[in-house]
């Protein structure tokens, strides 16, 4: 690309410049929050309902979802809602709750697999300025009750599988934490008895007509504004027990916009006018189609995709659980154009060898885990049309924060971009948490309208996580350079110490997957008495491959300074343990890298006699 350069390309300030001139979509002014000014969003929407329900409208007529029909349906069977369907079913589920006595604040929790009837839940809440507190499913039924007592929502919406978890813990159980009564928007015929006893089934709620037409007309919304409540997300939990993250609606909604930056940047410093460049944020001529493969219930799925399609006019097509074999048969039935959400859900994809050479790939978005540097130009060789776009946050910063979009990221790769023009980042030493020079490795520290409320009946962790100035300890290692480009190195916790040498797994993770065997790959520390940790990694193989731990750690010792060269290299025949966001579950990954570390070391000494 070095040859096409564009002629005085524009900076990215240059960009953000030019784009967010007063009267644009893009303009930006300052408000107070907490004794603090901020930049936003001039012309965002003031909660959820301005922006669904008018795009819903203008929408009607397209497909909105494509959706597995709930359990115990197979899972071939699907239904497909329009988006005029899917508000009328937000009317009355809105007016149902209404019924109720729900109204704006009201915390109402939804959960189960992305489907027809969770966006419905999830609509209904909105239109009343509901505040919908989104359940993971896959937690296990103590981790789902702390969820629960930690919100205290009023209603509970969940699909069969998770009409079991709860069924079972019981009414009287979760009364006592002030839970609600809990619905299952589906059959749960086929559920034990016990259960069936604890839940109520609501497949086809049903509200009165005045209530309807109420909520059709907006009435009661008088105390929504940008700083009420919008959504509680749930952390990952990998290491303790999930924080509830509560979220505003200008926080939420400040991904609207701010999603749309990245791309208008990278079409100027490509050599497109600025006006091309606004004209990003409009939907696209023709629909597009989007395989929504991570969950609903985290951040990346509402507020990556969820939220895109409701300003794009997108197709959302569901997957009741992953496999690659069945996402590259909906990529060809449903014509999908764009895939991603996190890094490996492309690379399964790509490296299944199953989706065929002339299936056309426009855009690939991924966030939430680090990917491999050699991905980006392996998207661009596979796919040269598509739009490729790696985004960096976190939950607690409702999602991206920052971005890198197209050339810039093929020749970046090892880059999140830069932060949003209403967003700011610092970096800090860990210990004494002051600024650090411009290359220097810190703590990423983060500001901006997008910032949660709290963390849910934790004062202590909030004040832990958001300093006087507003900033959030990310908990992420990073370095920006002189140019402001912003590269994470590791989770601070994840930063491996060989004899006083700070080891970012991300360097040792990205010299294994230069290694085109490699399909997966984690680093994680060893103890060791002498040296206090050392580096030890778990890889999985790419399909057909045949390789040994040794053959993958010579390979790539010759690119890893000395103190980060791996002391064992473990292929594991299963894949790494994931979460539901499909983040790698480090501690586990740890323990069997251990083990398999110290056998080794065991049978050293008999293997030299």
């Amino acid at each position: 690309m070095s040859a096409n350069r564009i002629v005085n390309q524009p900076s990215i300030d240059e960009c953000d410049s030019l784009l967010c001139q007063p009267g644009t979509i893009f303009e930006i002014e300052t408000f107070e929050l907490n004794g603090r000014q901020l930049r936003t969003w001039k012309h965002q929407d003031p909660h959820w309902r301005a922006f669904i329900e008018p795009r819903m409208k203008q929408f009607a007529n397209q497909e909105f979802v494509s959706s597995p029909l709930p359990l115990p349906a197979t899972h071939e069977e699907r239904e497909h809602v329009s988006y005029g369907e899917m508000l009328r079913r937000g009317y009355v589920i809105g007016a149902w709750l209404r019924a109720r006595g729900a109204g704006v604040g009201t915390r109402v929790a939804i959960g189960g697999i992305n489907s027809a009837e969770w966006v419905a839940a999830f609509v209904g809440c909105h239109l009343i300025g509901a505040v919908p507190v989104l359940l993971n499913s896959t937690l296990h039924p103590d981790a789902q009750l702390h969820c629960l007592a930690l919100t205290e929502p009023e209603v509970v919406f969940v699909d069969a599988n998770l009409a079991n978890v709860l069924g079972g813990i019981g009414r009287a159980a979760l009364k006592q934490k002030k839970v609600g009564e809990v619905y299952c928007w589906s059959s749960i015929a086929h559920l034990p008895a016990a259960v069936r006893h604890e839940v109520s089934e609501l497949i086809t709620p049903v509200a009165p007509a005045k209530l309807v037409s109420e909520v059709e007309q907006g009435t009661g919304l008088e105390s929504l504004g940008p700083e009420s409540d919008a959504i509680i997300f749930f952390t990952s939990g990998t290491t303790s027990l999930p924080k509830a993250v509560l979220t505003t609606q200008r926080g939420t909604l400040s991904h609207v916009i701010s999603a749309s930056i990245p791309t208008a940047r990278a079409i100027m410093r490509a050599g497109g006018d600025v006006e091309t460049a606004r004209k990003s944020h409009n939907p696209p001529p023709e629909q597009g189609v989007a395989l929504l493969a991570v969950p609903l219930f985290h951040c990346t799925g509402t507020l990556a995709w969820l939220i895109r399609a409701f300003l794009m006019g997108h197709k959302m097509v569901f997957m009741r659980y992953w496999s690659v074999k069945e996402a590259v048969k909906l990529m060809q039935d449903e014509k999908i154009r764009v895939i991603g959400g996190v890094p490996a859900i492309v690379t399964a994809v790509m490296q299944s060898g199953l989706l065929p050479t002339d299936h056309e790939i426009l855009g690939v978005n991924y966030g939430g885990a680090p990917p491999p540097q050699r991905l980006a130009a392996e998207i661009n060789s596979r796919w040269p049309a598509a739009s490729i776009t790696h985004g960096y946050g976190m939950t607690e910063t409702n999602g991206q924060h920052a971005a890198i979009v197209g050339q810039d990221y093929v020749e970046r790769p090892e880059c999140v971009g830069k932060t949003q023009p209403v967003s700011d980042i610092k970096i800090v030493d860990p210990e004494t948490f002051k600024e650090v020079p411009a290359g220097t490795m810190g703590l990423l520290f983060a500001r901006g309208p997008n910032l949660m409320k709290e963390y849910v009946k934790n004062p202590k962790a909030t004040a832990e996580a958001i300093d006087d100035d507003g900033f959030l300890n990310t908990g992420d290692m990073a370095i920006v350079d002189e140019h402001g480009w912003v590269h994470i190195r590791d989770r601070a916790k994840d930063v491996i110490i060989r004899g006083g040498e700070n080891i970012a797994s991300a360097e040792v993770e990205n010299a294994i997957y230069d290694d085109k065997r490699v399909a997966d790959a984690a680093a994680v520390p060893i103890p060791d008495k002498v040296l206090g940790e050392l580096v030890g990694v778990a890889v999985t193989l790419a399909p057909g491959v045949h390789a040994t731990g040794e053959e993958i750690k010579a390979a790539a010792e010759r690119k890893l300074r000395y103190p980060a060269r791996p002391v064992i290299v473990v292929v594991s025949q299963q894949p790494l343990p994931r979460n539901a966001n499909q983040k790698i579950l480090k501690d586990q990954v740890k323990t069997f890298v251990i083990e398999a570390y110290n056998k080794k070391m065991a049978e050293a000494p008999k293997a030299k006699l």
